[in-house]
Parts: structure tokens; C-alpha cells; sequence
């Protein structure tokens, strides 16, 4: 009875340490006035971690980390976000040469971890909104 007891007791630590650590984090990237920002990237990374998730029409992003559905593990995380540009200012079909610069859409502190002020700590699945601001003109 005391195997059997001890072996249940060992599958269950080995499956919180090793099985389904990733959670879900989602929420919503808006500006003060509650506009969504409707492109772009969430990045949440550590040292040696990184996860991301499209942001959606609607403002709404989900992490994603390795592989679809999987989750993050619970840590601190620096936040920024990338990829947001509005680039409807180049003609379709145009040749690279033609193509002008995209338009930033956010300030660009938000692209680096470092600048953006923007850190989550994850301890389960949770909501993480982040209220971003315009370039500076």
C-alpha cells in the first residue's frame, strides 16, 4: 500500500513539473480612449523565454509559445510590441523600390522590453491589457 501510495504521490510531482506547465495569457492592447490597435505582435520574454500572439482586428491577442495552444510558464516577463505599422500608404502592387516606409502606429518605447515600462508576472491563466500611446509627433 505504501509503494502504491508513494508511486501516485511521484507521478503527480513529475507531471506538475514536466506536464501542461504552460497557461494561457491573453487580453487586449487599446489606446487611453479605448481604440483598439488592430495590428502587431505581443511579445512576453524572459532571458532564455519568449512567447507571442498576433494582435487581432478587435484589439485581442492569445500567447502562443513553442507550438500552437501550449501556453507560457508562469515567470516574470518583460513586455513589448512589435510589427505595428500601417503600411495601406504604399499603392498595392507597387515594387519595393516604390514602397514608402510604413507608419508607426504606437510610440516606439513599446518595441523593446527594455523602454516600454511593460512587465506581466504569470502565475496562471490570466488577462494582461496593455494601454499603449501614439508616436510623439
Amino acid at each position: 500500500m505504501k509503494h502504491i501510495l508513494f508511486t501516485i504521490i511521484v507521478a503527480g510531482f513529475v507531471c506538475v513539473l514536466g506536464c501542461g506547465q504552460g497557461v494561457t495569457v491573453q487580453g487586449k492592447v487599446s489606446f487611453p480612449d479605448g481604440t483598439p490597435l488592430t495590428v502587431g505582435e505581443v511579445v512576453f520574454q524572459t532571458e532564455t523565454l519568449m512567447a507571442s500572439g498576433r494582435i487581432q482586428p478587435d484589439g485581442t491577442y492569445t500567447l502562443v509559445g513553442a507550438k500552437e495552444g501550449d501556453g507560457i510558464p508562469p515567470g516574470r516577463y518583460g513586455v513589448r510590441i512589435v510589427n505595428a505599422y500601417d503600411s495601406s500608404n504604399t499603392p498595392p502592387g507597387a515594387s519595393p523600390m516604390d514602397a514608402l516606409p510604413p507608419i508607426p502606429l504606437i510610440d516606439e518605447k513599446f518595441e523593446k522590453t527594455e523602454t516600454s515600462g511593460l512587465t506581466c508576472e504569470v502565475k496562471g491563466a490570466q488577462t494582461f491589457d496593455i494601454t499603449v500611446t501614439p508616436p510623439e509627433e
